[in-house]
């Protein structure tokens, strides 16, 4: 049986998304597996501090590789790559690994055939314990390419753990924006809980990432954070939901509290209090419905 997979995302950065999520995961009931699909600024560990019981290398698509002792620097393979992935220098052709894409083009044009295709480690995937379940976290290489492959791989073995240990419930910490990470994370999803704030951007961005999820055909709701910042633009984007028909979760208030113990490593379960409670119960029944 495969787990319900809850996945909480945002328009853009700065809502709060992986401090709820945290607080999602401690508050749910029973076993559950949570992950950190923000492979490209991980943060869900600072607050659920996984114990760390599984590393593995992730490689990413293959690209090109030059064979120096073969190569004649005849720049055949610099004129025909149109990603300026490979140039000749000092009279040997090299791969600038961040920009190569993989096509096999160059191997095709080569005359001396010294041109092949390997692997690149990309970043680092993890498994690890925390004090409410297993978690599966990534890392991509600074720079690095393919996050949306790593984030599909975290997922698929997020899901792999939950499935063989019979564990009914997902939490993921997805990324911010509506590029291709989020999108990897949104894929399949049952529910997504899009974390917005009263503002104008976040407004504009929050209709980013409900057209990603309509597209996607992933089921949503909204929750604000620190809604009484602007109790202004709460009433707008509670309007929005109205008018629009989106399914309007909760609010969660701001409070110094909260931004002190998520300073301070933990997890601000009681510093939010019953909103928080009250937003978690949304997400479980809203879900259900789907």
């Amino acid at each position: 049986m495969s787990p319900r997979e809850i996945v909480v995302v945002s328009g853009k950065g700065g809502t709060g998304k992986t401090t709820l999520t945290a607080c999602f995961a401690a508050l749910a009931e029973g076993p559950r597996i949570m992950a950190d699909a923000d492979v490209d600024a991980p943060n869900l560990e600072l607050l659920l501090s996984p114990r760390e019981t599984e590393k593995r290398p992730f490689f990413g698509m293959e690209v090109a590789h030059v064979d120096a002792a073969r190569c004649t620097g005849c720049g055949e393979c610099e004129r025909f790559c149109r990603f300026r992935a490979i140039s000749v220098r000092d009279g040997k052709a090299e791969v600038d690994s961040g920009f190569c894409e993989g096509c096999g083009g160059c191997l095709l044009v080569c005359p001396e055939a010294c041109i092949s295709k390997e692997k690149f480690q990309r970043g680092v995937l993890r498994r690890g314990e925390t004090d409410f379940g297993s978690m599966w976290y990534a890392r991509l290489t600074p720079g690095g390419e393919n996050s949306g492959m790593l984030v599909a791989l975290l997922r698929k073995e997020a899901k792999r753990e939950a499935v063989e240990r019979g564990v009914s419930l997902l939490l993921v910490d997805g990324p911010p924006g509506v590029g291709c990470p989020v999108i990897s994370s949104l894929t399949g999803a049952d529910f997504a809980v899009l974390v917005t704030e009263p503002s104008r951007s976040a407004l504009s961005d929050l209709r980013r990432v409900i057209s990603l999820c309509t597209m996607l055909s992933v089921p949503f709701g909204i929750a604000v954070n620190r809604w009484d910042l602007s109790k202004e633009m709460t009433s707008a984007i509670r309007a929005a939901c109205d008018e629009e028909g989106w399914s309007f979760l909760g609010a969660v208030p701001f409070s110094e509290k909260t931004a002190r113990a998520v300073n301070e490593g933990r997890i601000p379960v009681k510093e939010i209090g019953d909103p928080l409670r009250e937003l978690w119960r949304a997400i479980l029944e809203k879900g259900r419905e789907h």
